[in-house]
């Protein structure tokens, strides 16, 4: 067992005989943090700005998403979007067709339309507050915190699966099923509120390494398992935009000749990408808008 696994391993044996967080539990807790990520920094290019764009752009790209997954896309899309005017501007098949690669299409739609939403009504300025933040379209709770902690230094209350390990595993028995709500008062008692930045991103850090060894989070209540990706709809719907980003204006009978996927699954699949705006059809042809 290494020292950051034994160190907050140590935090937990003696959180069970206390039963409270003290001070010294609490700075021995940030103590195992800190020495871990001063050793272990991963040094990503949304650590290295202080832009509110640049980082509403990482965390919205980070949903769901493996950072490994994220890096290169986030260059490629501040290269072609460096602004948030920039970004408002284009058309959404513009910003799908630089999105490829990373699913879950509705995030750049959410995107696209936070950045028009923030040029209309906030002067092109992101909100610092979360809960102004949590208005914009496809921004969560947990979004609305991260870039009000990461863009703008403040000490939100912020739960995603990273933090979940870190907490379930330094303070919670392996065997409970540990609801965020028992984590919160947690989160609040040990959150660095001089530099919430640098504390999240080593919660950030240290949750990764510590599910490298066991995924904590599978004690957690929100933990879901996922529907293996090539059987689910969300390929299907991946599919279909990829297609569409890459040739245009298509007829359905050449989307169900080239797509080779039941006609159901492709009907499903075009009724929610059309419900949700994603695509347009006319007369049996789907588009992506270009406007």
């Amino acid at each position: 067992m290494d020292a950051l696994l034994a160190g907050l391993a140590s935090v937990r044996e003696n959180y069970c005989k206390k039963k409270k967080l003290d001070a010294a539990l609490r700075k021995k807790f940030l103590s195992c943090l800190y020495s871990f990520y001063d050793s272990n920094y991963r040094h990503l290019p949304w650590r290295t700005t202080d832009n509110p764009y640049h980082i509403l752009v990482s965390e919205i790209m980070l949903q769901q998403t493996q950072v490994a997954r994220v890096i290169e896309k986030y260059k490629e899309f501040i290269k072609k979007f460096p602004t948030l005017e920039v970004l408002a501007e284009s058309s959404l098949h513009d910003v799908l067709a630089v999105w490829q690669g990373l699913g879950y299409n509705r995030r750049a739609k959410y995107l696209w339309e936070c950045a028009k939403t923030i040029v209309a009504q906030h002067n092109g300025k992101i909100p610092d507050n979360p809960k102004e933040l949590a208005l914009l379209p496809g921004i969560g709770k947990a979004t609305a915190a991260s870039v009000s902690i990461f863009a703008f230094g403040k000490p939100a209350v912020y739960i995603e699966t990273n933090v979940r390990t870190v907490y379930i595993y330094s303070f919670f028995d392996t065997h409970q099923k540990v609801s965020d709500a028992m984590l919160v008062p947690l989160l609040q008692a040990t959150i660095d509120t001089t530099n919430p930045k640098r504390f999240y991103n080593a919660l950030m850090d240290c949750g990764t390494y510590i599910k490298q060894q066991y995924n904590y989070t599978r004690h957690s209540t929100q933990y879901r398992a996922q529907t293996p990706y090539h059987t689910s709809l969300r390929k299907v719907r991946g599919d279909i935009v990829r297609y569409l980003v890459r040739n245009g204006a298509t007829h359905k009978d050449i989307l169900l000749q080239n797509l080779h996927v039941s006609p159901e699954r492709i009907e499903q699949a075009l009724d929610a990408l059309c419900a949700e705006h994603m695509i347009c059809e006319e007369k049996n042809i789907y588009t992506i808008p270009t406007k």
